[in-house]
């Protein structure tokens, strides 16, 4: 069995966990990292890599490596081996416990026995569109276009996309590892859908809100982990380990634990106020 598994970076990076090898996302656009593999090397996207964001990365192993398996992580964000942790991600300045990555033995079992491995989902006790429509520097227009397109060019996964977006459970970071099979299909849906959202879609004039492909690839990583549920894929739900985090994030998560009601009283009340 071949993996090939990506720890997705654009800077310097603290951790790499067993079996994921360093790619250096938007390789064409900045200084290129020593010693790590790049995405503008053989057939790519990388100079899109600002509206991208990682999913460059997710182009570049398309199009350019033969494996069994693929998957991707992030440089501040990982997968945790330890899937009886009930909450959907924990946060840390620093990962001390490296116990939580795994070994390489470890992930190779775990892989051959799926055919899907994801994040947890976490509830935001908001709708998926509720939650990316009120997002800062997200449009709904853009999210408005890309699902008219998906739909007009992949109509079997129309009423999945309603289910997704009507409900409360999302799945975040670009993170998964798939068989090649299920890969494929993501990416040609995905990549397809995007090619034709580029043509049609309005600039918003700042780099935040231009990353709209890269958000609207996280919307239809759920989407597409949803359609695999529907279609009886095996897939193992394992939580996040997010590191290098501010105080700041810190404190929010320990004050409004994910999934609690004090979270879902928070974005209520601030969902409010931005109505008025």
């Amino acid at each position: 069995m071949k993996n090939a598994l990506f720890l997705c970076c654009h800077n310097s990076y603290s951790i790499i966990p067993p079996l994921f090898n360093p790619i250096q996302c938007g390789a064409a656009l900045n200084p290129c990292i020593a010693g790590v593999i790049h995405d503008n090397d053989g057939e790519n996207i990388s100079i899109k890599n600002r509206e991208y964001c990682e999913l460059t990365a997710h182009y570049y192993a398309w199009k350019n490596i033969s494996a069994d398996y693929y998957g991707f992580c992030h440089y501040r964000r990982l997968f945790c081996i330890d899937d009886s942790i009930k909450r959907p991600y924990l946060v840390f300045s620093q990962l001390t416990d490296e116990r939580l990555l795994g070994t390489g033995e470890q992930w190779e079992k775990l892989i051959s026995g799926y055919e899907i491995i994801a994040p947890r989902s976490e509830n935001m006790g908001l709708t998926v569109r509720e939650h990316y429509c009120g997002s800062q520097y997200h449009y709904a227009d853009d999210l408005n276009l890309f699902i008219k397109i998906l739909k007009k060019q992949s109509p079997h996964l129309s009423e999945t996309v309603e289910k997704y977006l009507s409900q409360q459970r999302q799945y975040f970071c670009n993170m998964f590892i798939m068989d090649k099979a299920h890969f494929y299909e993501y990416c040609d849906i995905l990549f397809n859908a995007l090619n034709e959202f580029d043509l049609l879609k309005k600039p918003h004039g700042d780099f935040q809100s231009d990353r709209a492909d890269g958000y609207l690839g996280e919307i239809f990583t759920g989407i597409y982990i949803s359609y695999c549920y529907e279609n009886k894929v095996l897939i193992k739900e394992l939580p996040r380990l997010d590191i290098c985090c501010s105080a700041k994030k810190r404190i929010s998560d320990a004050l409004f634990p994910p999934e609690s009601k004090r979270r879902f009283l928070a974005k209520k009340i601030v969902k409010g106020l931005r109505r008025k």
